[in-house]
């Protein structure tokens, strides 16, 4: 956990643009009032990722789209969720020995965010990024909606391990999603706490890549950093408050994953919403 606020509180007192330049870094029209409804969904996606282990890029990231630009949005939002599965990797004690034995998908998941990364410093159209990200909402959706709860242990095969590595971590690099690995996960691992785990692992050593690559190509600006820290410190509540309700309270999962469900369907409607016409006009 000390470790976890260390790597963004540093940034977030170091970088600390000044109170009249806290928006110099946004795009026009970005009032403080967005700003605190950014933190707010921050929050919530935090506690999300609290109680079950996935939730905050894939909820944050789309509206934060919304509130700010969706490039600024897949940047900033990189640190906060580093923050998150690092201390959720402290707290389920995954490990060296989870990396030994799924080492295909560490592998090439950091090959595939290496690609992902690049494709994002490119500057790709923004209505083109808001597009790629509700479509990606719209796939977890649908696989939401149509899973099968059989297990099946060969999924965990190297070379499926490979793919979902790949695929997973190009998402990750690119958009700042990840809904293949949950998705992946849930075919053929029922513990919770290695489920958890293990995925906060993965995420935890690609993302830390993607954070680098994005600082030594110029993405990452100090400005973005210190947001982006800032942003993580304000979703700690969140993830103290989901963890806590994990572990004392049964929650329903089923009624906790169609509200999610709801809400990423509205996201992706309004993404698309407004991203097309700009694509087709």
């Amino acid at each position: 956990m000390t470790s976890a606020v260390l790597l963004v509180a540093v940034p977030a007192v170091a970088l600390f643009p000044g109170v009249e330049h806290l928006a110099d870094g946004l795009r026009a029209g970005v009032t403080g009032w967005s700003l605190l409804a950014f933190a707010a969904v921050a929050v919530v996606g935090a506690a999300l990722k609290g109680i079950s282990g996935f939730g905050y890029s894939l909820l944050v990231t789309p509206v934060a789209a919304l509130i700010i630009d969706p490039t600024l949005a897949v940047v900033v939002l990189a640190i906060p969720p580093l923050m998150l599965n690092v201390f959720q990797v402290g707290e389920t004690g995954t490990g060296r020995a989870y990396v030994r034995q799924n080492w295909a998908l560490f592998a090439f998941g950091l090959v595939g965010s290496v690609a992902g990364v690049a494709l994002l410093s490119a500057k790709p159209d923004q209505a083109i990024l808001s597009v790629l990200v509700a479509v990606i909402l719209l796939a977890h959706i649908t696989f939401q909606l149509t899973r099968r709860f059989a297990t099946a242990p060969r999924a965990g095969h190297p070379v499926l391990l490979s793919v979902v590595g790949v695929v997973q971590g190009f998402l990750l690099g690119a958009v700042n999603l990840g809904p293949v690995l949950p998705a992946y996960l849930q075919i053929f691992e029922r513990n919770a706490q290695r489920y958890i785990g293990g995925m906060s692992l993965f995420f935890a050593v690609v993302i830390g890549e993607r954070v680098v690559q994005m600082w030594l190509q110029g993405v990452l600006t100090e400005y973005r950093i210190w947001l982006g820290s800032t942003i993580a410190l304000v979703t700690l509540f969140g993830l103290a408050l989901g963890t806590v309700i994990r572990r004392r309270f049964n929650i329903d999962k089923r009624r906790l994953d169609a509200v999610i469900t709801a809400l990423l369907l509205a996201t992706a409607v309004n993404l698309l919403w407004k991203a097309l016409p700009q694509l087709l006009g």
